[in-house]
């Protein structure tokens, strides 16, 4: 099994990338509780419960699922009708409805979108026939990092829409948020155009570039509501990758920390850390790979048990992850 762990910190400023309610003239941000760790003067411990803005998991699929069409369409790879036309029909339902002679397979040669992301089909009656196919890439929350900053809750903003009537103005209020935001992404590599023989499709290669490119493009300018006047200002701060067979391995989510007063990567450190201990469990059964990128403190990883290799933004550190999984298929 190829699996590729990835954990990124962005800095975002002034977003509505997830609204999730109307209520009135007033729209609602999602918020999640956070719990946040803070340090007193004597070095005691203590946790603190707050609410803050989020971007859901849900949202973050639906980003790359338009990224990964948008790039399978421009370079003549299968789409469904259905993907095809997300925007038209305003997300990606993947066809819902089982039809005679459908199957798995047949949609997964099909179209690379319900291949990678999954989908769940049913048809009505007394059967109640299903099909459904469990997506290879998987998303956090993308949420504040709590550790690094006391995050302020959600602001409504005030705008005034203009009105034809006279000495009459349309009043609204839009919640935004702003945070350093983590995010966590694991790829099941193995399992993407595998069939359910354990055969793959044929162009098994390609599917496997466009979701990389796909991952790097929908942090481009596909994240996010109400961009024409919410665009958000998302400044890459670091992240960190691996790539691990036959075993799963997780990154450690992109946190930085306190310590003696001073903020630093120590996600990075535990990741390494961590691995290392991991392939003292496993020995010679595992391969294991770090790949990480650190534009916030400028670290520098190093081990002599595993292979580390630095990139300089999100697009490298993602390219560089792709290239070496093409070399494990």
């Amino acid at each position: 099994m190829v699996f590729v762990s990835m954990s990124f910190r962005f800095r975002i400023d002034v977003e509505a990338a997830n609204m999730v309610e109307s209520v009135g003239n007033y729209s609602r941000h999602r918020v999640v509780p956070i719990i946040a760790q803070y340090y007193d003067g004597n070095g005691g411990l203590r946790y603190e419960l707050t609410y803050l803005p989020a971007i859901s998991g849900q949202s973050l699929a639906n980003a790359f699922s338009r990224a990964l069409t948008d790039i399978a369409l421009s370079r003549n790879h299968p789409v469904c009708d259905m993907c095809r036309n997300y925007e038209k029909i305003g997300g990606f339902p993947k066809r819902p409805t089982l039809s005679d002679n459908d199957s798995i397979d047949k949609r997964v040669k099909e179209c690379i979108v319900e291949d990678v992301t999954g989908f769940m089909a049913t048809k009505g009656g007394e059967r109640g026939e299903v099909i459904k196919r469990t997506s290879k890439i998987w998303f956090s929350y993308m949420i504040p990092d709590a550790d690094s900053i006391k995050h302020a809750p959600p602001i409504p903003q005030f705008h005034v829409r203009y009105s034809t009537n006279e000495n009459e103005q349309m009043i609204f209020s839009i919640e935004s948020g702003s945070a350093i935001y983590r995010v966590k992404i694991a790829i099941d590599i193995d399992s993407i155009g595998k069939l359910t023989d354990n055969k793959y499709v044929d162009n098994r290669l390609d599917r496997i570039n466009d979701v990389f490119d796909a991952l790097a493009l929908m942090f481009n300018g596909y994240i996010g509501a109400k961009k024409a006047r919410y665009l958000p200002q998302m400044e890459f701060l670091g992240g960190i990758a691996s790539i691990s067979h036959p075993y799963r391995f997780m990154v450690t989510p992109a946190k930085a920390k306190l310590v003696k007063d001073r903020l630093e990567s120590w996600y990075l450190y535990d990741t390494v850390t961590r691995a290392t201990r991991f392939l003292s469990i496993f020995g010679n059964k595992v391969r294991l790979s770090i790949y990480y990128a650190d534009k916030e403190f400028n670290t520098l990883l190093a081990s002599k048990d595993i292979t580390i290799e630095g990139a300089d933004s999100l697009e490298d550190l993602i390219s560089k992850v792709r290239n070496s999984v093409q070399k494990l298929i």
